[in-house]
Order: structure tokens, then sequence, then C-alpha cells
């Protein structure tokens, strides 16, 4: 094909035989310029043609790259669907089962608080009939006020799992009072455990969360934590009411152990109900789950952090109530008062 092309000399050729002298070195000469010069325009076709193979392999190989990108994204989004869809799925069964558990729970709070308030009538009425026995007083007066207390986390409870918050009316507690109060319910069962209260309670305003639901929250934590503890040598809680020093902040209260922690691979799914894998720290019920929802009626939080040096920490977060007459203003202004 090179030399076909090349023919294009040979006028060329003999115009310069004619042309020059007659000399044999001359016409040599002549003769070997035109057989070099003879392929250059075939060279040069093939070259463009070399160019535009080139460009066209490139091309298709950025487009086999955006298709290769392509496939990707889609096996990306169906796998994204498919967890989706089976998020879906389990979060309709578990509507279904806390449907079903709210239920349960409406018809066995009614027949719960009948007996619970003909429990509370009747020590009334001994407290009344024995008023001059101190001792046992002070032992009536004690089960009057757990059952009373009974009685408003039983009407809180099914507001927590309808996740609804009550019209009820009720004044800012006290966090420090909540505190020491879970503490003295739990002491005893943490000194037959074994197991050290560590108190750092420092002073903060009234937060607006009912007390009873401040009390059942770190209740709640406090028994995760003994018996996360149980069979453990030296074992500590820490509960804390952190200073208060920005006006308008949350009102912070940790509730730390040295137990084993939390597994990472359910802390994700900590505060969902129902979330069961092993024994221990693994098995998780309704009780985070309600913790959450109770704080999350009145503008809570609630959430996990591990613990430096090993351990489990529970971080509670209360919104401030806002200033009354119980309730000084430099909480909010940031000084103090004489």
């Amino acid at each position: 094909m090179l030399w076909v092309s090349g023919a294009w000399v040979l006028p060329l050729l003999v115009l310069w035989y004619q042309v020059l002298p007659g000399s044999i070195l001359v016409k040599t000469v002549a003769l070997i310029v035109a057989v070099l010069l003879a392929p250059l325009p075939a060279l040069l076709f093939l070259r463009g043609q070399r160019r535009r193979l080139l460009a066209l392999a490139a091309k298709a190989e950025e487009e086999a790259a955006q298709l290769k990108l392509q496939l990707e994204t889609v096996r990306f989004r169906t796998n994204r669907l498919r967890e989706e869809l089976k998020a879906a799925d389990r979060q309709a069964r578990l509507s279904h089962q806390l449907t079903l558990l709210g239920q349960f729970t409406a018809g066995f709070m009614h027949e719960f608080n009948n007996p619970l308030a003909i429990v509370a009538g009747r020590i009334e009425v001994l407290l009344e009939e024995r008023k001059e026995d101190a001792a046992l007083c002070a032992d009536l007066e004690q089960m009057l006020k757990e059952t009373r207390y009974m009685s408003q986390i039983a009407t809180t409870l099914l507001q927590a799992l309808r996740r609804e918050r009550g019209s009820e009316i009720f004044e800012a507690s006290i966090p420090q009072k909540s505190l020491e109060e879970a503490l003295g319910a739990l002491r005893p069962s943490a000194q037959n455990q074994g197991v050290e209260l560590m108190e750092e309670i420092a002073e903060a305003p009234r937060v607006d969360v009912p007390e009873h639901v401040v009390g059942e929250v770190v209740r709640g934590l406090l028994s995760n934590a003994l018996e996360a503890l149980k069979g453990r040598a030296e074992g500590r809680i820490w509960v804390r009411l952190e200073p208060y020093r920005t006006a308008g902040a949350k009102v912070v209260a940790r509730i730390e152990d040295n137990g084993p922690g939390v597994p990472e691979s359910i802390r994700e799914h900590l505060f969902e109900p129902f979330v069961s894998q092993s024994s221990g720290r693994e098995r998780l019920g309704l009780g985070l789950f309600l913790a959450a929802s109770l704080l999350d009626m009145y503008d809570g939080r609630i959430r996990y952090e591990p613990r430096e040096g090993g351990g489990a920490g529970f971080v509670i977060e209360l919104p401030p109530a806002r200033f009354t007459r119980g309730q000084p203003y430099h909480w909010f202004a940031g000084g103090t008062t004489d």
C-alpha cells in the first residue's frame, strides 16, 4: 500500500530526468530521493488514522469507566434501598409490637392502679391510726411515698409508650433532690452487692421536667449499672450533677460505672426497644427506650458515652425551668445573688 500510494512521484521523477543533465550520479540521487518520498503521504495518513483510533480508544475507555461508575452507583442504591426496606419492615414490626404493648399496658395500668390506690388509702388510714408510733409512721410514710411514686410512673409510662406528653401541670423539679432520692432508694442494693456509690452533685437550677420522671430515669440507669457490676470486684458508680455555668444551657447529669461497658455493636440501637443478643449489657429490653422516651416528652435527652478508663457512661440533659419566684434570676443572668 505504501508503494502504491507513492505513485505520485513518478511524474515528478520523469520530469526531473528530462530537465536535469544526463549525469548518472544526479539521476541516481534523484531516484533515491523519489523512493524515500514516495511513502510519505501514506505515512501521514496512517499517523492521522492512528491518532483517531487512539482518541476513539480513550473515549471508549472513558465511557467504560463512566458505565462502571454508574453500575457501582446502581449497586449502592440497590443495597441502600434493600437496607431501607429491611429497616422499614423492622420498624413496621416494632410499631406493631409497641401497639400491642401499649394496648396491654393500658389494660394493665387500669388494673394496677386500682389496688395501688387501695394500698395508698390504707397506708393513709394506718398513719392516722398509729400516729403515736413514730418509728412505724416513718416506715409508713416511706411506703406511701413509694406507692405514690409508683402511681405517677404508671401514669407516665403509657404516655412514654405512645410518645405523647401529658397535659398535666407540674412544678419545676430540683435535680439535686431527684438524684439524692434515687441514690437513697438504690443504696441498700449497692451495699449488699459491694458497689461503692460516688456522689458529685453540684449546684444547678430547677428543671422543666417532673420530679418523678427524673427520678425514674436515674433509678433505671443505676439499676442497669448495678446489674452490669454483678460479680465484679471494686465496683463503683459515679453520680454527677455538673456545675451550671452557662445561662439557658441544659442541666447535665452523668451516671458512670467501671463495669464492662456497652458493646459497640449495639450502641447505635441502645435506645431502641427489644434489642437482645445475649446476657449482660448486650441484652436490652424497654428500660433505656422508656428513659429516652420519657425525657423526649419534656425536651430532655439521654446519650451514651464510653467512660475513660473503661466502663459505661450515660449523659442526661435536662431543660432548665424558666424564671419563677423559686428560680433565682442569677441562673440566667450569669451572676450571683447576695
